[in-house]
C-alpha cells in the first residue's frame, strides 16, 4: 500500500510541482523567521526603533509567503505547459488577489491574501484554463500570422481565463456558499470543553495540511479563549476562582510545542535517529527555530504539508498531547497554567513559567515529547529509509544557488518524489543479498610484445545461489543510495587481502577502479594507507582507477588526492579516455600514470573514421608519456591496428576474460608466462 502510494505521488506532476514550490519559497519562511527571533531580541535589549523596523520587515516577509507561492507555481506550470511565463505569472496573480479578495482570504494583520490553498489553486486553474483555449484553432497562435494578430490573440487568451475564474469564483460565493458557508462547517466550539478543544487541534492540524493557516482561519476561536482566559487568570489571583484548564497558552505550550503538530518532537526524532545525512543537517538548522515554536522550515523542507505518510503523526501527536496535558492538569498532577506568556516561549521554561514556577510543568512537556518522539519516529523511519541515499542539502543549494530553473521533467527534482527510485534501489540490493553474493574477479592486461600478463584489474560480479556469474548492473542501485563508499571499501579489502600472497612476483600489479564518492570521502588515503601496509603489497604494487566523473566533481579537491596517492607511491590511472567531453582538458591539469583507452574508440575500427579517432587519441595519450592501456581488444585486427599506433598495453578478450584469481595464477606460473 505504502509503496503504491510513494510510486503515484513520485509520478503526479501536481505532487513534484508542489515539492518544487515549496522548496522554492523556503528561503522566505527562513528569512521572517529569523526576523521574527530579531524582534524579541531586540525587545529585551530595549532596541525599541529597530525593533519594530525589524518586526514589521518580517511580518510583510511571511505575508508575501503566498504570493510567491502562487508565482513559483504558475512558473512551474507556465514551463510544464509551454505558456509564456510572464503573461502567465500576471493572470496567476490577478486571479489569486481577485478570489482571496472576494471570499475575504486577507491578513487582518497586512491587506494582503494568506491563503496557501488559493494561492496554489489559482496558480493551477489559471494555467490549465490558459492550455486548454491555447489549443482551440480559434486562439491558437500561428507563427504566419502577424505579430499584431498573434499579440491579440495571447491577450484574449489570458483575458478569458481570468473571466472565467472570476465568475466561476462569484457564482460560487453567490449562489451557493450563502447555503454552503465555509464557517458553517466548523461547528460552534466550546473554548473550554475538553471534547471541543480535540476538535479544534484536529480542524486546525488538517488545515496546516493543506498549507491554510489554522490560527487565521479559527482566529476567533482563539480571541475567545484568549478573553476568558485573561479573565479568568484575574479572577484567580483577586478572589481565588479556580483555573480553566484549558487557556490561551494551553495549546501553545502542551500541542505546539515546535509549532503545530508539537513538531518539536520530530525535530528531536530527526537528530537522534536520522540516518539522511540530508534530515539530519535540517534538525540541526531547524533546532533554534523550533525552540521558539517555529516550525514553517520543517513543515516545508521535510515536507510535511501535502505529504500523506508525515501527515499522519502530524495530525495524531498534537491529539494524544492534549489528552495527555488535559487529564494531568485534571488529575491535579500539575498546576494548571496561571499566566499568559508569549506563544515564543522554549519549550520546558515554557512549561516552568506557566505553571508558577513548578516543576510538573517541566516534567509534563517532557513527558509529552517523549511520547510525540516514539509516534513520529515510525513515520519518520518511512521517510528516512525511503529517502537514504538523497541529500536535501543537495536539494536546497541546487535551487538556491546554482539553478534558477525548476526542473519540470525530472522525477528526482524534489525530495518526495525521489523516494520512489530510492525504495526501487533498495528493492534490489535487499534481493542482491537475499539471491546471492558478490565476488571479485580479475582481468589481466597484458603487453603485445610478449604476450605476457603485467597487471590485472579487480572487477566486481554477482554470483548467485544457482552459481551464475552476473555483471554488476547493481551499481547504480549502490550509487542512487550513497553506498558506493561501502562497496569500493569492499572490493579494495577484499581485493589487497587476495593478492597480497602474490606480492613476490616481479611486475605484480593490482589495478582497482574507486569511485568518485569514495575517492572524495574523507581519509580515503589514510584508508588505503592502512591496508597496504597491513598486506604483503608494495604501494607501487597498487594502481588506482578514477574517471572524468571524479574530475569535474570537485578539481581541488581531486587534485589533492591524487597528489597524496603519487606520493605514497600509487599508481593513478585515468579510465574510460576519451568517451567524456572534457577528458583533454584534463591531461593538462593532472599528472597520471596510466591512460586507459575506452572499449567504444576501438568499436569502430571498421571505418577509416573509427581509426582515425583512435588513432587522434593515442596521440594525445602518447603527449602525457603516461602508460596508455587500451580497453575492450577482442579481434585480432583490432590488435593489429592498436600495434601499429605504438600502443603496447591492451586488455579485452583477445587475451582473457575476468576470471577468478586461482586461474590467473595458474596462468602466471605456466611456463609460456613471465612476469
Amino acid at each position: 500500500m505504502l509503496s503504491l502510494l510513494i510510486t503515484r505521488l513520485s509520478n503526479n506532476r501536481i505532487a513534484i510541482a508542489l515539492c518544487n514550490v515549496f522548496i522554492m519559497a523556503l528561503p522566505i519562511s527562513l528569512l521572517a523567521t529569523f526576523c521574527n527571533l530579531l524582534e524579541i531580541f531586540a525587545f529585551r535589549m530595549e532596541w525599541l526603533s529597530f525593533a519594530e523596523t525589524i518586526g514589521n520587515v518580517g511580518r510583510l516577509t511571511a505575508h508575501i509567503f503566498p504570493i510567491l507561492i502562487n508565482i513559483y507555481m504558475a512558473m512551474y506550470l507556465s514551463d510544464t505547459h509551454r505558456l509564456p511565463k510572464s503573461a502567465t505569472i500576471a493572470c496567476s496573480l490577478v486571479a489569486f488577489f481577485i478570489v482571496s479578495y472576494q471570499w475575504t482570504f486577507i491578513s487582518t494583520v497586512i491587506p494582503l491574501p494568506n491563503s496557501f490553498a488559493v494561492a496554489l489553486l489559482s496558480a493551477f486553474m489559471t494555467s490549465t484554463l490558459i492550455s486548454i483555449i491555447n489549443r482551440t484553432k480559434l486562439m491558437h497562435v500561428d507563427l504566419s500570422s502577424s505579430v499584431v494578430d498573434n499579440s491579440l490573440k495571447v491577450l484574449a487568451c489570458y483575458i478569458l481565463s481570468l473571466t472565467s475564474i472570476v465568475l466561476v469564483s462569484s457564482f460560487i460565493k453567490v449562489m451557493i456558499m450563502p447555503t454552503f458557508s465555509l464557517y458553517n462547517w466548523f461547528p460552534v466550539l466550546n473554548p473550554l470543553d475538553f471534547t471541543d478543544a480535540m476538535i479544534y487541534e484536529f480542524i486546525r492540524s488538517i488545515l496546516w495540511s493543506f498549507g491554510i493557516n489554522g490560527h487565521n482561519v479559527l482566529h476567533t476561536y482563539k480571541s475567545e479563549l484568549y478573553d476568558i482566559t485573561v479573565a479568568n487568570i484575574e479572577a484567580w489571583r483577586n478572589s481565588g476562582d479556580a483555573l480553566n484548564i484549558i487557556s490561551a497558552n494551553f495549546y501553545d505550550f502542551f500541542t505546539g510545542m515546535g509549532g503545530s503538530g508539537n513538531t518539536f518532537s520530530l525535530v528531536v526524532c530527526m537528530l537522534l535517529f536520522a540516518k539522511n545525512r540530508g534530515y539530519k543537517t535540517l534538525a540541526k538548522a531547524v533546532f533554534i527555530l523550533a525552540l521558539f515554536n517555529i516550525n514553517e522550515p520543517l513543515l516545508f523542507g521535510i515536507p510535511i504539508i501535502f505529504n500523506p505518510i508525515m501527515l499522519v503523526p502530524f495530525i495524531l501527536v498534537p491529539q494524544v498531547s492534549l489528552v495527555i496535558a488535559y487529564f494531568s492538569f485534571w488529575i491535579g498532577w500539575v498546576e494548571p497554567i496561571n499566566e499568559v506568556n508569549s506563544w515564543l516561549l522554549p519549550p520546558l521554561l515554557s512549561g516552568y513559567l506557566s505553571t508558577g514556577g513548578t516543576a510538573g510543568g517541566v516534567i509534563l512537556q517532557i513527558v509529552i515529547l517523549v511520547v510525540g518522539v516514539a509516534m513520529y519516529y515510525p513515520f519518520f523511519k518511512i521517510m528516512d529509509t525511503r529517502s537514504e541515499g538523497i541529500d536535501v542539502t543537495r536539494i536546497f543549494n541546487r535551487r538556491f544557488f546554482v539553478n534558477s530553473d525548476m526542473a519540470v521533467k525530472s522525477k528526482l527534482a524534489s525530495f518526495i518524489p525521489s523516494m520512489q527510485s530510492n525504495l526501487q534501489a533498495q528493492r534490489n540490493v535487499e534481493r542482491l543479498n537475499a539471491e546471492g553474493e558478490m565476488i571479485l574477479y580479475y582481468q589481466p592486461q597484458v603487453d603485445v610484445k610478449n604476450g605476457q600478463i603485467v597487471g590485472m584489474e579487480a572487477l566486481l560480479r554477482y554470483r548467485t545461489h544457482n552459481g551464475d556469474i552476473l555483471p554488476p548492473t547493481f551499481i547504480q542501485s549502490f550509487s542512487q543510495l550513497q553506498m558506493m563508499p561501502e562497496l569500493d571499501y569492499w572490493v579494495i579489502e577484499q581485493a589487497i587481502q587476495a593478492t597480497s600472497p602474490y606480492s613476490s612476483r616481479p611486475g605484480f600489479l593490482l589495478s582497482i577502479n574507486v569511485s568518485s564518492d569514495t575517492i572524495l570521502t574523507k581519509g580515503f588515503v589514510k584508508y588505503l594507507d592502512k591496508l597496504i601496509i597491513g598486506s604483503s603489497l608494495k604501494y607501487e604494487q597498487i594502481e588506482i582507477e578514477i574517471t572524468e566523473e571524479l574530475l569535474v566533481s570537485d578539481e581541488v579537491m581531486t587534485a589533492e588526492v591524487i597528489n597524496q596517492l603519487r606520493t605514497l607511491g600509487v599508481s593513478v590511472a585515468l579510465d574510460d579516455f576519451g568517451t567524456g567531453f572534457s577528458s583533454l582538458a584534463y591531461l593538462s591539469r593532472y599528472d597520471f600514470d596510466k591512460i586507459k583507452v575506452d572499449r567504444s574508440l576501438i568499436q569502430k575500427l571498421d571505418t577509416a573514421r573509427g581509426k582515425e579517432l583512435l588513432r587522434i587519441v593515442v596521440e594525445l595519450g602518447k603527449v602525457t608519456n603516461a602508460k596508455l592501456v587500451v580497453e575492450g581488444v577482442e579481434t585480432h585486427e583490432e590488435l593489429q591496428y592498436i600495434s601499429s599506433l605504438g600502443v603496447r598495453y591492451v586488455q579485452g578478450f583477445y587475451y582473457y576474460k575476468a576470471m577468478p584469481l586461482d586461474n590467473i595464477v595458474t596462468l602466471m606460473d605456466a611456463e609460456r608466462v613471465v612476469v
